[in-house]
Parts: structure tokens; sequence; C-alpha cells
């Protein structure tokens, strides 16, 4: 398999992740294969040269092919990205792992953790494809909206893997004009950010559904970023993870734009939509919503804080009043700032 110049990769799930992906790379120089789940999704998707489900407006170039069969898109790759939602990675990985060689690369883009066993989505995909993948199975992660990626709007990502070959290829696979990448050897702390941003998100769309304003929208942030630097060091985290792309660019580009599903459906429910309701009204996935299970069950695990997240695991999975889980956060006991 090819390892410069002109690559053949595999992205396996045709979400509106995947497409933009696809469309990046297309346009980087290589030849893609974009898998869809179901025929009927990947024919409509061929036909119109464009995902009008999931990414409507974003053409595809010439040099992406979109199949549903999974050993025909695989097969041959030089490299192979996952892009299903967090729930489904296991899955994924494991329908693919019979067409997967140990030498080509694997990533994914899923942010989340598995519940229950909150293992990190890497460690997901490395048991299902074995032990030749041990440690090189890359996360790639930032503040990467698939509209503004697609729409070649300039953006950096972060690339995180154990082996700093597997690194170094996808930052050069994917680096272009308009996506600047970095590597990182720490997968624990980008994976985990990951995860823990729509949490957060979820919690900034409440208060502005309540109508709290700009400084409880920066309070919420700030003190959010501290949770998962509490969280981070536990669990043996670089620090600097957080105040990165994965930690802080993510945080802040989930919290504040109109692209994220996830402050989405934190400010309808502030505005008094029950969860369900919000759920039934899109076909998106709100991965914040299992992620604040996982958080809260992270916070015993450790023994570290997280208020933020208890908070939201109570408005989505218990019931609590928005403005009753705002209540309990601003009378806890002062402290000092940490």
């Amino acid at each position: 398999m090819r390892r410069a110049g002109k690559m053949v990769v595999a992205v396996v799930n045709a979400g509106g992740w995947g497409t933009a992906l696809a469309v990046l790379l297309a346009h980087n120089g290589h030849e893609v294969r974009l898998w869809a789940r179901r025929a009927e999704q990947a024919a409509n998707i061929a036909q119109a040269r464009e995902n009008q489900a999931y990414l409507p407006g974003v053409a595809l170039p010439p040099s992406v092919t979109v199949s549903s069969d999974l050993r025909d898109a695989l097969s041959g790759a030089d490299a192979v990205l996952f892009a299903p939602i967090s729930r489904a990675v296991r899955e994924t990985a494991r329908a693919a792992a019979a067409s997967i060689q140990p030498g080509q690369w694997v990533a994914h883009v899923a942010k989340g953790l598995e519940v229950p066993g909150l293992l990190r989505l890497s460690e997901v995909v490395e048991q299902e494809l074995g032990t030749a993948f041990r440690g090189r199975v890359a996360a790639i992660s930032g503040p990467t909206h698939a509209e503004e990626v697609g729409r070649g709007l300039p953006t950096a990502a972060v690339v995180a893997c154990e082996d700093s070959r597997v690194a170094a290829g996808f930052q050069a696979m994917l680096h272009g004009p308009t996506f600047r990448v970095y590597t990182s050897p720490d997968v624990v702390g980008v994976e985990l950010c990951g995860a823990m941003k729509n949490v957060i998100a979820i919690a900034v769309g409440a208060s502005d559904g309540l109508g709290y304003g700009d400084n409880a929208r920066a309070a919420l942030i700030t003190r959010a970023l501290a949770e998962i630097g509490r969280l981070a060091a536990a669990v043996g985290a670089d620090a600097r993870t957080v105040s990165g792309l994965a930690g802080l660019g993510d945080v802040v580009a989930t919290c504040t734009s109109g692209h994220s599903r996830n402050r989405w459906a934190g400010e309808q429910i502030g505005r008094g939509r029950s969860v369900e309701a919000v759920l039934a009204s899109t076909p998106k996935v709100v991965e914040g919503i299992p992620a604040a299970r996982a958080a809260v069950e992270l916070e015993a695990r450790w023994g570290v804080e997280l208020p933020i997240c208890r908070q939201v695991f109570r408005v989505v999975h218990e019931g609590a009043p928005v403005r009753d889980a705002i209540a309990s956060l601003m009378g806890r006991e002062p402290t000092a700032e940490t």
C-alpha cells in the first residue's frame, strides 16, 4: 500500500462529518471511498453527487465513490477513517474487522465514550480489530463542524495516536490549505475532551434557552473546562490537551455555534421542551445525552467533582427542572478558583 502522494482512503459512514472528510480528502488529491449503511442512501448520494440528508449544498468531487458494500470500500485502502456516531462505533468496527489488514492506517472521528464500560472509542476499535492495532488507532478531534469543513472554511484539528507514524500519516493526508492538522500522543486526553464537551454544550444551551445571558455562558464554559481539567489530571492525560484544540477549541465551538446539535438541544430544553420531544424532533444524534451518563460514572470512578456534568445528567436523565439545576450550581459553597 502507498504511503506518499495520492492515497486510497475509505471513509466508513456517510453522515455529515464522514461526507465532509470525504470532500476534504478528495480536494487534497486522494481517492476516496465513502461507505453508506443502506444501499438506497448510497445510490441517492452517488446520483445527486451530494449528501442531501446530512450535508446539503456540498458537491462530492469526482474522486469520491459511494458504496454500501463495506468489504469493497475497505479492500486495498491505504487508510480507514471510522465516522459513525459513538454508540455505533463497536458495531461498525466489528463489521469491518474481517476486511481490514494490519498494514492499513486506522483512525476514528467519533466523540463519546462507550456506555456501559466507559471505554474510549479508540479502545473499542482496537478491541474489534485485534492486537495488531493496539496503540495504532488514531483519534481525530477539535472544533470541526462538518458544515464548515465541507465548504472549505478554515479549520484546525488534532490527530492523536500512541504510534507517532500513524499520527504523522493522517496529518499529511488531511492537512491542506483550509485544514490545519496538529499531532499529539495524548489519545486519552483528546478522546476525553471530545466526549465531555458535548455535555457542556447542553448546559450552555440550556442557560441560553433560559435567557441567562453572556455572563452565565462564559462562566459555564470556564468552570466546565476546570471540570475537564480535573478529570484529565485524574486519568493521567496531558493538561495541555484541555487548553488545546480538542479541549478549549472544541468546547468553544460546540457551546457557541449554530451548527451544534448539543447546544441546540440544551436551548430547547431550557425553553421548556422535554428531552423526549427534543430528540423526537431531529434525526440527528445528541451525543451529550449518553455522554452525561458517562460523565457521572467517571466522576464516581475517579473521585473528582464534576458539578456541571452532574446537573446536566439530572436534567436529561432524571427530569430535573433546568432552573433547579442552575440554582444548585449557584448555591454551592463558595471556594477558591481552581
